[in-house]
């Protein structure tokens, strides 16, 4: 097997380009990038035909993109670090509504959940919020004390790491449940399996009850280095590092939490983006400028392809057969497998 460029897309005229992870939305790709403009922050939303890649808007914002959503009524979504939220017409890229999350700055939100999502602030920003996008108001707000990442909502419970602890919200009242903390390092994107939340840090993984915050287990990989996406597929997770290696450990929940390394791969290029599956394999994208298909279950490299800039925090979308990417300086591509 190897891999197949169908098409190619440039965004022209910018610097120092980067990029998030893409939103699909029927035949339409949404690709958010970001870069230098006359000494500040830009981005732009650009909206590509999937069958021919021919462009057919784009939007201009003039701060950061975080991530983007598709709303109930399929509408783009836009979450920017200025505390807000813009609305867009998929088929136009116009301006539909502005939701305020009423906070300055703000990192990467949580999916939607009962048509609510959660944002944590970053910088100078130390709160998380909760917005209601059927009522476009503000639910609740906490306190976190710190620069926080990408909130998780799960059994009706936000999981948001902040520095070095981990906090645990109920999702209608935003109350504090309990807190953990990591005195030896950061703690990121938390996922959950059941009842167990796993959040990572620099060369380890916590495993937490997320009923009480009981730490029930800590997988340390042996080198020093950030993890900050994980995924899971039934018992398995997958996650990379900043130093290029892709791991694969089996979790065995009963009558203990316990894991296994099932294989380790090392790649040439650090990775911060999340892991995606694809058929019978897992696909990482690495500063390598390199995506690479893994057999799930051995890791064994299937194929590679090449891509024309580092991933960074941009992303792989899988739809069916079709391989979406979107990477540093300006690239986007669809591929697939032959």
């Amino acid at each position: 097997m190897k891999a197949k460029k169908l098409f190619e897309y440039k965004l022209k005229g910018e610097r120092n380009i980067s990029s998030r992870r893409p939103l699909l939305i029927g035949n339409r790709l949404f690709v958010s990038f970001i870069f230098d403009k006359s000494g500040f922050v830009a981005s732009k939303v650009i909206c590509l035909n999937t069958d021919s890649f021919e462009q057919l808007w784009e939007y201009d914002y003039a701060y950061v993109i975080n991530n983007l959503l598709v709303s109930s009524n399929q509408t783009v979504l836009v979450c920017s670090m200025g505390g807000k939220m813009m609305e867009l017409n998929p088929k136009n890229g116009e301006l539909m509504q502005t939701h305020e999350f009423e906070m300055d700055g703000n990192g990467a939100s949580s999916q939607i959940v009962n048509n609510k999502v959660v944002v944590g602030g970053v910088q100078r920003t130390s709160v998380t919020n909760c917005y209601d996008l059927s009522s476009t108001q503000l639910k609740w707000s906490f306190d976190n004390g710190g620069h926080s990442y990408r909130p998780l909502i799960h059994d009706n419970k936000v999981f948001q790491c902040t520095e070095r602890h981990i906090n645990c919200l109920d999702f209608e009242t935003g109350e504090p449940i309990w807190k953990a903390t990591e005195e030896r390092t950061y703690i990121f994107n938390p996922v959950a399996i059941d009842q167990i939340i796993i959040a990572a840090g620099h060369g380890l993984l916590n495993f937490y009850d997320s009923q009480n915050g009981e730490l029930l287990h800590q997988i340390e990989t042996g080198i020093r280095e950030s993890i900050r996406e994980i995924v899971v597929m039934d018992n398995f997770i997958y996650f990379g590092d900043s130093s290029g290696k892709c791991y694969c450990f089996k979790i065995t929940s009963t009558p203990q939490v316990s894991s296994e390394l099932i294989w380790e791969q090392q790649t040439d290029g650090g990775i911060e983006s999340a892991p995606a599956f694809f058929k019978e394999d897992i696909l990482f994208i690495n500063d390598d400028k390199k995506l690479l298909s893994l057999n799930r279950v051995s890791g064994e490299l299937n194929w590679t392809f090449n891509t024309k800039g580092e991933a960074g925090i941009s992303g792989i979308l899988v739809d069916g057969e079709d391989i979406y990417l979107s990477v540093g300086k300006g690239f986007a591509y669809k591929i697939n497998e032959v």
